[in-house]
């Protein structure tokens, strides 16, 4: 899993590991510090031990020479160079040394008082802890200069089996210390995923409103949430009845001024009557256009959620345009797939559609064919005519606002420019093509709210996958 640099996730493992570093790092010292104060000390004890063992192994001949009744059973005091030594010095006599030091001797200056000393200092295979102590033997006579010495390298040894041993825990403890904290983290972060995941529902239309299942702290947001979802549904119910209001208002006084012009023109003024009436349509057009804009641009931005069924959508239309070029007797037909839920407003949906198909049924010779397909996340809506369809190099300039191509066709020339405004305010777009049927094949591209209401495999369905079904007249 890949963890941006700008995430809650990295920023908390990242201080979690900087934080463990450094306390492991001060841990390991301190610890560290303290082991060795401990290796010394086992040291400084075994020292005494092996001191007054040798001492309790020491005997006198009758000329005082010291000599040591049995050797020590300690392994190390044996082998040559062992590290680990023992001397016994009387003034006047033989120096006795463990068999480790061979021809060596140690430095005999810290065993000058009966309470012995410690110190780091030179023995025969270099730095040795030494320990050296004096004692008066109980038959009189010169003293005992008694010296035990280890190597520096054998406590050394033993730090560095403490210390990997220290090391390796530390390891497994801060590996457990970051699975521990990613677990956590995974654990508090769930809901923040979950608000996420709910939010893009509402986006793709699945849903209107966010659960409010949330910890206490999420709560609140969440309720605001859907607070300015419910204020924008709000906002747009109201800019729709406004733009009703304001259509109706401007419509009536543009009606008056035409029926004047009619009437100039009934009186002989040819000439202010045409340019009246043909700057009345255009305004008409302009206006009709740009409210369907504003009224769309609203719902598309505003009404986060919304969805639509696209059959409970198209044949409605159908059926309405049966009716409205009945009197060329156009069939409209639509073939038969399963059904989608667009991720558009209804009322959007049903005037892209219905723009589209009045526009195919003013210029098709005989049929209208609807079909769509489905590929990821976006569907595909085909309407096909048979009519004479339109010159590749016509298409674009078509969904000019007011543009038409034949004034004899009735119509305002809106409708193509409306349908794509809308379509592109949902984030899709109208295309224009050529149509197997021989005339123009216009293509909507949406969104998908959900997955399709219909069992169905992920591939694109065919354009034609069985026959056309017919709605009834």
């Amino acid at each position: 899993m890949t963890i941006a640099t700008g995430s809650l996730r990295f920023r908390f493992m990242a201080s979690n590991l900087v934080w463990i570093l450094v306390w492991g790092l001060v841990a390991t010292f301190l610890i560290s510090g303290m082991l060795r104060e401990s290796v010394e000390g086992r040291y400084h004890s075994e020292m005494k031990e092996h001191v007054d063992e040798v001492i309790a192994l020491t005997a006198f001949r009758p000329d005082g020479q010291p000599y040591l009744l049995r050797q020590s059973p300690e392994p190390r005091f044996l082998a040559l160079r062992s590290g680990m030594y023992w001397q016994v010095e009387r003034p006047g006599f033989r120096t006795l040394a463990s068999p480790s030091l061979g021809e060596a001797r140690l430095d005999n200056r810290l065993a000058s008082g009966h309470h012995g000393r410690f110190d780091w200092v030179e023995g025969p295979t270099g730095t040795t802890l030494q320990y050296g102590r004096t004692v008066v033997p109980s038959g009189g006579g010169p003293p005992l200069k008694l010296l035990i010495a280890s190597d520096r390298r054998l406590v050394e040894e033993t730090m560095v089996d403490f210390a990997r041993s220290l090391d390796l825990t530390f390891a497994g403890f801060a590996v457990l210390l970051l699975v521990g904290g990613a677990l956590q983290l995974g654990f508090v972060l769930r809901p923040l995923g979950r608000l996420a995941s709910d939010i893009g529902d509402i986006r793709a239309g699945r849903t209107q409103r966010m659960p409010e299942q949330y910890p206490d702290e999420i709560r609140p947001l969440v309720t605001d949430l859907n607070g300015l979802l419910a204020a924008q549904a709000e906002l747009v119910a109201r800019g729709r009845m406004l733009a009703s209001r304001l259509a109706h208002g401007l419509r009536t006084p543009l009606a008056a001024i035409l029926d004047e012009a009619e009437q100039l023109q009934a009186a002989g003024h040819q000439g202010p009557a045409v340019v009246i009436g043909r700057e009345i349509h255009r305004m008409t057009r302009q206006l009709d256009y740009h409210l369907a804009r504003a009224r769309s641009a609203g719902s598309a931005r505003m009404m986060t959620g919304s969805r639509a069924s696209l059959i409970a959508t198209v044949e409605p239309v159908l059926i309405a345009m049966r009716r409205i070029h009945r009197d060329r007797a156009i069939a409209f037909d639509m073939i038969a797939a399963p059904d989608l839920t667009m991720a558009c407003d209804l009322v959007d949906l049903t005037e892209i559609v219905s723009n589209l198909l009045d526009n195919a049924g003013k210029w098709a010779a005989s049929q209208c064919v609807v079909s769509w397909t489905c590929t990821g996340a976006k569907a595909s809506i085909v309407v096909d005519d048979d009519g004479k369809g339109i010159a590749p190099e016509l298409r674009e300039q078509v969904f000019v606002a007011g543009e038409r191509l034949d004034d004899d066709q009735p119509g305002s020339g809106l409708g193509l420019a409306i349908a794509r405004d809308l379509a592109r305010y949902y984030g899709g777009d109208v295309t224009l093509d050529q149509s197997p049927l021989g005339g123009l094949r216009a293509r909507i591209t949406l969104g998908l709210a959900s997955e399709r209401l219909a069992e169905g495999d992920d591939k694109s369905m065919p354009h034609n996958p069985i026959p056309i079904r017919s709605l009834s007249h």
